[in-house]
């Protein structure tokens, strides 16, 4: 049962308000509550109670107002949530949360124009380097009221989209390492760090895996006699949970060759790794369960381990990130004479665009030799 309660408004006048029930929602199947508020008299906060009760009486339910961007965004996102992995569910639902409703949210749909979206997409490109993705996670709302039949236009097909122009970063900004670079900071890692942590930067760098895919390998997915590596599954973190779950896309999905030392590598991590948790009276699981790289619990990583690594003192100087190793190992490929096509298949990428915006940058030795490879050519 609903009750009248007394507020005080912002101008500090007394008003009233109750919030009631009004059934299971039948698109939703969720319970809906509405909060109605701004009577100046208890008695007319009562007859529109009333009224309010009547209503789901002799209906069930009362129809849910979707006339507000919130509203239907709302009733979107039940729905969209169960279509995508649960990570890109909650990037889009911040997407919502931190940009999106805050300029969206209490506007009708029906008076947003396409002038007040321009004006957003614009201030988004200024802040957001994700600015595309944020526009076209907020046309789908009104996309969706169309096919809902609560709108007619979608103001965001009218928004020209800003290109923002890429800036150069400089050869000591880039973040990947050369040959000698790498070489360098694997000899450090392996003078100042465990055998598990130096081989999980061996494999990031010769691989080209990416950070998930190398904290969810089982020993399982280590092919020894055919010197293979499978990438099937990726460690997945939403908020506080870690779990491991599907790859990032299918085409991540793969089967890697690998080289002889890495092999010689994991072959002797997976002993030692058994000694160590004999050692420490923990139960080593099953080839198709036990973590390559577990932590000292036996159980999958956070995600940022080795982040914190290069956060220390001794590797300041080298300049790179988890995500880095993946981009050295891309430039490394395409310097040993891999091609593009190669280069997409062994990282992973849907598209062989990604691979040609990301790792189009080679190392400095190879572009070096450029002019002096056209010219030998040409002179042949």
């Amino acid at each position: 049962m609903a009750n009248i309660k007394k507020y005080t408004k912002k101008d500090g006048s007394t008003a009233y308000m109750f919030n009631a029930y009004l059934g299971v929602d039948p698109l939703t199947g969720k319970p809906k509550r509405t909060t109605r508020r701004g009577f100046k008299k208890p008695k007319d906060a009562k007859l529109a109670l009333a009224q309010l009760q009547l209503e789901v009486e002799s209906q069930g339910f009362v129809k849910q107002d979707y006339s507000t961007f919130k509203a239907v965004y709302e009733l979107w996102f039940v729905q969209y949530k169960n279509t995508v992995k649960r990570t890109s569910a909650r990037r889009i639902e911040y997407y919502f949360d931190q940009q999106i409703l805050p300029e969206f949210g209490h506007l009708k749909l029906d008076k947003i124009t396409a002038t007040y979206c321009q004006k957003i997409v614009n201030n988004w490109s200024d802040r957001h380097k994700c600015y595309k993705a944020i526009k076209r996670y907020a046309s789908k709302i009104f996309s969706f009221a169309i096919q809902q039949q609560l709108l007619k236009d979608n103001p965001m097909d009218r928004v020209i989209t800003p290109k923002i122009q890429r800036k150069l970063k400089a050869k000591d900004d880039q973040n990947f390492l050369d040959k000698t670079q790498l070489k360098k900071f694997l000899s450090e890692i392996k003078e100042h760090e465990s055998e598990q942590i130096y081989a999980m930067f061996h494999v990031l760098a010769y691989t080209g895996v990416r950070r998930g895919e190398l904290l969810a390998l089982t020993w399982e997915d280590i092919d020894f006699s055919n010197e293979k590596l499978s990438v099937t599954k990726n460690a997945t973190y939403v908020e506080n949970e870690k779990f491991i779950s599907t790859t990032k896309t299918t085409a991540s999905e793969r089967s890697l060759s690998i080289d002889h030392d890495t092999i010689i590598l994991l072959k002797n991590w997976k002993f030692n790794q058994k000694k160590s948790l004999f050692s420490r009276g923990i139960r080593i699981a099953s080839d198709e369960r036990q973590l390559v790289f577990p932590n000292p619990k036996n159980e999958l990583f956070y995600k940022s381990v080795l982040q914190s690594i290069l956060a220390k003192p001794f590797y300041k100087d080298f300049k790179i990130t988890t995500h880095g190793f993946r981009h050295t190992h891309a430039s490394l490929l395409f310097e040993s004479g891999a091609t593009i096509k190669q280069v997409q298949e062994r990282l992973g990428h849907t598209n062989v665009k990604t691979t040609l915006d990301i790792y189009t940058h080679v190392t400095k030795n190879a572009e070096k030799d450029t002019a002096t490879n056209f010219l030998k050519y040409m002179n042949s």
